[in-house]
Order: structure tokens, then C-alpha cells, then sequence
């Protein structure tokens, strides 16, 4: 995938603004605090209070607004401040914010920017984020395997256990597992997104081709069926918590905190602290997967949605409309606006309408309505024979078996072919058996492809695609 396709065209103007020494040090603490929230992502209340606190006590990151474009970028208070480098920060495309059906405005940062953040720590470990007990590299984030089983195996190990080293390894690891689910969860959000974004049909295809293999195979598989965590979840916790009941492994624990608190009683209650962070991760997993499930049906469901209205739009007035609208657009673009214009002239007559005075019009209100009994059906009931013709016309359209009979049908040596299905005056309910060709492909073990030839029908473009099935 093009780099540039997942980024937004503003997302690095914060690092390249007159402000980019406070926009990195403010972008790097709420991403600090980010990491300290749950799995689905922090309260925004929060972020913004500590932001504030921040700003307060780094007096040296001088904020001079006078070249700033925006009307609104001079704060008179430092939350004010936190509030506007975090609509910035939105913007820009490095954090997003849900609303919950309570009403609470929820945090989250982007794919791209959870990456970045982690890349400028790496490269920059001097960078003060006391606290944050980053690890020092950084592990594939689409490998949950390894991450679960290396947590797995350090808790469950018996001979010459370094209980600091231990526990070190495994509060690293399980904050690059929740990073991980963290990237899943905000690729998933971005491609839901795009549906409402895009209005091409070829776009809204090879989105869902590339989710197919960039995010659902990747990483969704992985975290459902192959590195599924509720193998291990219940023995992880299990021994977490004989850890945090056992006073002499605590002590050992603390050792990890000695330098950073002042007395032996606050390292030990560090200890248990970072101990609950881990476990409370382990327990908010499920209901993460959870989620992460209702994102996968919500993407695949919009995207039929959306291409099912594209494909009808032309058969009403709306999309007549947008069809003249787009007309005008593209000829704009290439500097003929004004043929355009007249061209459009004579599709439309609005006639001026006579607005007549109360006295004179002849409108009559309409009279109240009645029930009449006699609407009701009586109980005799309908007694006919339900015909295979009649029951025909009220199937499942396009369920799962006919599907699977279309791509089997139309494969050749075990691979289907776009092209070959779909002609320049094909109808619309072959394009859309297509469609759910790749909503089969992405749930099956199948391999689609895009190819580099393109397939022209009567009212779009689209790129060609083959799908495959895997070799078990």
C-alpha cells in the first residue's frame, strides 16, 4: 500500500510548523498518557488535564501563535492550549475521537501516528517521558504469537527464576501486545472510514481487496484463530496475581523501581500497580476482540451498502443530479467550466411559482379519518398453494451456497477471474455476485489479487482481480 495513501496530506505539518518543538513534546506526552489507558483507548477529559499540567511546568516550550494561521490559536490559558493542539492534533490525522453511547469523548491514536511515536522514542530514548518504561526495540506488530508465548513462558519458567528480570520482560511484552491490537484496532477504524469517504466504486473494491489481505489475513486472523490469547489468558492472570500474593516475589519486583521512588514501601507498591496494569489488560482483552469483531462486520457491511447505492444511484432523481454535478466537476478541472455551464442550462426549468393569498385559494383542508371495521382481515385466513415460483421470489439473495456455486462455476484451473465474469453491458446482479465473491474470499482461506489490467463496464472503471484458493 502506497504510504502517502495512509497518511493525510497535513498529518506532518505539526513537525514542520513555526510550533514544532511543543507540537512533538505535546504530541509524545498524550501519547505517553494514551498508554496508560485501556485497551479501547483513554477518556479525553484525562489527556487534556495532564496536557495542561505539562504545559504548566515546561515554561521553556515558548508558544508564540502571531504566524498561525487559525483564528482560534491564541490560547489564553493552557487549556485553552491543550485544546487546540488537540483539535491540531485531530486534524492532522494523528489521534481520532469516538463518542460512547454515555456520551464520553474517548481517545485514540492512528496506525501511522502509534508507529511514529514509537520510532521517534526508539531513535530518541533521551527524550524525557519519565516514566514510561518504553522497551528498548520494537517486534512485528502483526506477530501476537510471540508476544503471547514469550509472556507465557517467562510466568510459567522454574529453574532460577529472576523475578525483576521476569516480570521487566513481561510488562514490556504485554505493552507491545496491547500496541499491537491498538494498530489492528485503528487500521480497522480508518478503512471503515474510507467507505464513507470514497464514492468510486473501483475505490471501495480495491479497499476491500487490500483489507482482505493487509489487515483481515495479517493480523485479524492471527489474533482470532492462530495466536488466539484465550489459550493462555487464564494461566497468565493465575500466576500474575500468586505473584503479586506472594511478599517475597514483591520485594524482588521492586528492585526494577528502587531508582525511581524514594522509599522501599512505594517501589513495592509500584510493583503491584504494574502488576494489576498487566492483569487488567489480560481481562479487557476479550471484550477488545469483541469490538474488533463488530469493526469487521460494520466495514464489510458498509462497503456492500455503500457499492449496492452506487450502482443504483443513476435509477433516481438524486443521482441524476450528482451525475450532472460530477459532469460539471471534471470539466472543470480541465478548464471548460463555462461549456459546461451552458451545456446544463438546458436540462433544468424551474417555473416560477404563484403564491396566491389566504382569501382567494381554493385549498380545502382534508377531512379526519375513521377506522373502518370492515379493513380487517376476517379469520377465515388465506388458503393457496405456495408455488416453488412464489417462494423463488422471496429467497435469500445472495446467500453463502449460491455464491460459492458462482466462484466455483466461473473458476478456471482454481483461479477466478474477474475479467471473465464481468462485460462492458453486464447486469447488476452479476456485478454484485462479484462483490460477494471477495466478502467469501476474505472469510475463506482464499488468496485474492489484484492485476494490473483494467475491466471497463457500461458505467465504471475497475481494476481486475483473480482469486485463489490456498493449498491446505
Amino acid at each position: 500500500m502506497d504510504f502517502f495513501d495512509m497518511v493525510q496530506d497535513n498529518f506532518f505539518s505539526l513537525l514542520a510548523s513555526k510550533n514544532k518543538r511543543i507540537y512533538l513534546a505535546s504530541i509524545l506526552q498524550v501519547f505517553k498518557v494514551y498508554e496508560t489507558g485501556t485497551i479501547l483507548g483513554i477518556d479525553k477529559k484525562i489527556v487534556v488535564d495532564d496536557l495542561v499540567y505539562f504545559l504548566e511546568s515546561n515554561e521553556s516550550y515558548l508558544y508564540d501563535c502571531e504566524n498561525e494561521e487559525d483564528e482560534e490559536a491564541n490560547p489564553h490559558s493552557k487549556r485553552e492550549l491543550a485544546n487546540y493542539i488537540l483539535r491540531r492534533m485531530e486534524e492532522c490525522g494523528w489521534i481520532y475521537v469516538d463518542v460512547t453511547n454515555d456520551y464520553v469523548e474517548v481517545l485514540n491514536f492512528t496506525d501511522v501516528a502509534i508507529t511514529i511515536c514509537e520510532a521517534i522514542l526508539n531513535a530518541y530514548p533521551t527524550i524525557d517521558l519519565s516514566d514510561s518504561e518504553l522497551p528498548p526495540d520494537y517486534v512485528n506488530p502483526t506477530e501476537y504469537q510471540g508476544y503471547i508465548y514469550s509472556i507465557y513462558s517467562l510466568l510459567t519458567q522454574t529453574d532460577n527464576i529472576d523475578y525483576a528480570l521476569t516480570f521487566s520482560l513481561v510488562y514490556s511484552n504485554t505493552r507491545q501486545l496491547i500496541r499491537a491490537i491498538r494498530r489492528l484496532d485503528a487500521r480497522m477504524k480508518e478503512y471503515i472510514q474510507s467507505v464513507i469517504d470514497n464514492s468510486e466504486i473501483k475505490n471501495l473494491m480495491e479497499r476491500l481487496i487490500r483489507y482482505k489481505n493487509e489487515v483481515y489475513d495479517k493480523s485479524y486472523v492471527k489474533l482470532k484463530v492462530t495466536d488466539n490469547i484465550d489459550r493462555y489468558r487464564l494461566n497468565i492472570i493465575t500466576k500474575l496475581e500468586a505473584m503479586q500474593d506472594n511478599e517475597t516475589i514483591l520485594k524482588a519486583i521492586s528492585k526494577n523501581y528502587a531508582a525511581q521512588t524514594k522509599t522501599e514501601e512505594e517501589a513495592i507498591s509500584k510493583a503491584i500497580r504494574n502488576i494489576d496494569e498487566v492483569i487488567d489488560a489480560f481481562n479487557a482483552i476479550e471484550d477488545f476482540i469483541a469490538e474488533i469483531d463488530n469493526k469487521n462486520r460494520n466495514y464489510i457491511n458498509s462497503t456492500i451498502g455503500k457499492i449496492k447505492f452506487l450502482l443504483s444511484e443513476e435509477d433516481n432523481i438524486i443521482g441524476k443530479l450528482n451525475t450532472i454535478l460530477k459532469f460539471i466537476k471534471d470539466q472543470n478541472k480541465k478548464g471548460k467550466l463555462d461549456r459546461a455551464m451552458r451545456m446544463a442550462d438546458g436540462l433544468y426549468n424551474l417555473p416560477t411559482l404563484k403564491i396566491y393569498e389566504m382569501e382567494s385559494s381554493l385549498y380545502t383542508p382534508r377531512g379526519t379519518y375513521q377506522r373502518n371495521a370492515n379493513q380487517l382481515l376476517d379469520d377465515v385466513g388465506l388458503e393457496f398453494e405456495m408455488s416453488s415460483e412464489f417462494m423463488e421470489q422471496f429467497k435469500t439473495s445472495y446467500n453463502e451456497e449460491e455464491i460459492s456455486n458462482f466462484l466455483e462455476a466461473h473458476m478456471v484451473d482454481g483461479v477466478f477471474r474477474a475479467s471473465n465474469v464481468l462485460t462492458y453491458k453486464c447486469p447488476r446482479s452479476i456485478f454484485m455476485m462479484v462483490v460477494y465473491c471477495i466478502i467469501l474470499a476474505v472469510e475463506k482461506s482464499y488468496v485474492v489479487e489484484i492485476v494490473d489490467n483494467k475491466i471497463e463496464t457500461e458505467k465504471f472503471v475497475i481494476k481486475d482481480f483473480t482469486i485463489k484458493k490456498t493449498l491446505v
